[in-house]
């Protein structure tokens, strides 16, 4: 793995730059790729933000949120790509990863344990709460003065992927990196209010039939939620209302492993895995070709909903009664 030092200096040789998260982005994927643009900007260099997929609305406060560019709007060819949250470049969809893939300089930021290290240019800390720690840690190194918009878009990503500090990836040093952000002059109240107090209809609608549907096996150990694609669809719900919906079986008195189980198209279901104390479901995600975090992971398989819900399950239970991750 290389250094700061390294990275940095990669960085300043860049011209063109194109920087990019990963599919169904989130707040730490959204806010990472925002700040690292004005980083970039900031060096002198042309940058361009890119996502595979539209990002929520919820997002849309975030400074130049509205200049994101999907795949139908890629830049003319770019000497450096800043690929950050990705554990892999197929997190990136096919379309990017191709284009990508040609360019002579990639640099990868993330702060999964799973990361494949796929970039020239590898920089991965699994200790950092998430990838914004590690972009604020890059801009200090880097002697650049941390402005609003970086701030903001920083200050987000770590509330998101921290689950407002609550998650055990929160550390004294994301407290003093938050501390940090705040001092730039951070409206604290407003960014919260954006994140967490504004819901449309079909988010609290979606929340409503997921709490509805609850189930629960091994004892209680194990809870679960599944939404089907008819559910999603006759909702009109996109990938953004289900954002934190799998929070609620991991909060379930005496559960160990929450999941949600959401049907992406027909035969395909995304799995996120969230556990309380010990099970590691990072470990779990692999079995599945995913991964993530000890306490928080995920993965894309192949096959129906019922097929999916009964293989996830009953490894989580057999992991729970060995003891053992897998």
């Amino acid at each position: 793995m290389n250094t700061l030092d390294e990275v940095s200096r990669c960085l300043k040789n860049g011209k063109r730059a194109v920087i990019c998260g990963h599919e169904m982005p989130d707040g730490d994927s959204i806010g990472s790729v925002l700040a690292m643009g004005f980083l970039l900007s900031e060096m002198g260099l042309e940058t361009y933000v890119l996502t595979p997929d539209k990002i929520p609305a919820v997002y849309d406060f975030l400074p130049c949120s509205g200049e994101i560019r999907t795949v139908e709007n890629l830049p003319e060819k770019c000497d450096l790509a800043v690929v950050l949250d990705c554990t892999d470049m197929n997190r990136l969809g096919d379309k990017i990863s191709r284009y990508i893939s040609d360019i002579s300089l990639v640099v990868n930021i993330d702060h999964h344990i799973s990361n494949r290290e796929f970039g020239h240019y590898n920089y991965v800390d699994s200790t950092a709460a998430a990838a914004g720690e590690i972009v604020f840690e890059l801009i200090k190194h880097m002697g650049v003065t941390i402005n609003s918009n970086m701030a903001v878009n920083l200050y987000t990503a770590i509330v998101m992927d921290t689950g407002s500090f609550r998650f055990n990836n929160t550390s004294s040093r994301t407290h003093e990196v938050a501390a940090e952000l705040v001092k730039t002059g951070l409206d604290i109240a407003e960014i919260n209010r954006n994140l967490f107090e504004r819901k449309e209809y079909v988010h609290l609608k979606l929340l409503s039939y997921a709490l509805d549907h609850l189930q629960t096996s091994g004892k209680g150990r194990i809870a679960w939620i599944s939404l089907p694609l008819s559910i999603m669809l006759e909702l009109g719900a996109g990938d953004e209302h289900a954002e934190g919906i799998i929070n609620y079986p991991r909060m379930l008195e005496g559960a160990e492993i929450g999941i949600l189980f959401r049907e992406i198209v027909p035969g395909k279901v995304k799995v996120g895995l969230r556990s309380n104390k010990y099970s590691d479901v990072n470990k779990l995600a692999a079995e599945f070709g995913g991964g993530g975090h000890p306490r928080a992971a995920g993965c894309l398989v192949d096959g129906s909903m019922e097929d999916v819900e009964s293989r996830v399950i009953d490894l989580c239970a057999r992991a729970l009664d060995t003891g053992n991750s897998i």
